[in-house]
């Protein structure tokens, strides 16, 4: 019994000895460390096929890059982003996040047709990869961080509506960068969301609310949706037509209304805060 417990221990860090296998990876497991990504990679056939998989995309796409020096530069940053991955509680889900969306960066530039959002962007030495299924009503938005001291761990969450755009920024100018993801609800009314986070101090994630118009009294008066999200300067901001009563939903009379948000700290979150 006891011999039993400390094998599923050593196998459950990544540090048995590794002989022979069935399945493999890209890479020789006779010569990997034993603590280190490319162990765990060799205990799961999940990630030996992620791994051969992208194997064989990248070969792919540097026999078709332009710029062969940045392609391998990349794959090198990605491979040190991965290796990231051993700092994290569940490194296996980290690492075969990443497998899938480096995958999919490369088919993209192979141009291999993809559905959904898909958008990767980069501030102050973080990266926010954004994509998400925009295939029906409600869909799936992962938000996969990179360069974050402590989590780098994929955020995933049902939305509903779709991704219509993506930026980063430091708006409260803290040295740590938010990334802002835009939501557009099913429908005429075409409702708009926000989903975001704040790197503190680019350790780990913290979700930034933004408050319900409908508990805004005063500028809620005539909200009937076709919300536009954006960052201007060092603002959040909402515009949206405003209704006057009685009209129709083509052709809004009130004109255009802007509401500007500065980022603060909350109690537990970040909040965006309507500007006075």
């Amino acid at each position: 019994m006891y011999i039993n417990n400390m094998k599923k221990l050593l196998l459950s860090c990544g540090l048995l000895t590794i002989s022979s296998y069935a399945n493999h990876p890209s890479f020789d497991c006779t010569k990997v460390k034993k603590e280190s990504c490319e162990a765990r990679i060799c205990h799961s056939d999940e990630l030996m096929d992620l791994d051969r998989q992208l194997s064989t995309v990248y070969k792919q796409a540097l026999t078709k890059a332009s710029k062969i020096d940045i392609l391998k530069a990349m794959q090198r940053g990605w491979i040190k982003g991965r290796n990231e991955c051993w700092k994290e509680k569940d490194a296996n889900q980290c690492m075969t996040d990443l497998y899938r969306i480096r995958i999919q960066e490369l088919k993209n530039q192979l141009r291999i047709p993809s559905k959904g959002f898909d958008k990767v962007l980069e501030l102050q030495g973080i990266t926010f990869h954004v994509f998400a299924s925009n295939e029906r009503s409600l869909n799936q938005l992962t938000i996969v961080p990179s360069g974050l001291e402590i989590g780098n761990k994929a955020i995933k969450q049902e939305i509903d509506g779709m991704v219509t755009d993506a930026e980063v920024a430091d708006i409260n100018a803290d040295g740590s960068p938010e990334i802002y993801v835009y939501v557009t609800s099913a429908g005429s009314g075409s409702y708009g969301s926000l989903v975001a986070y704040s790197a503190n101090n680019k350790k780990s994630l913290s979700e930034i609310y933004l408050p319900s118009l409908e508990d805004d009294k005063k500028n809620s008066i005539g909200y009937m949706g076709h919300d536009k999200f954006s960052i201007i300067e060092n603002s959040f901001t909402r515009r949206f037509p405003v209704y006057n009563e009685g009209d129709a939903n083509c052709c809004p009379k009130g004109g255009i209304l802007q509401l500007d948000y500065i980022l603060v700290s909350g109690e537990a979150t970040w909040q965006l805060k309507l500007k006075n």
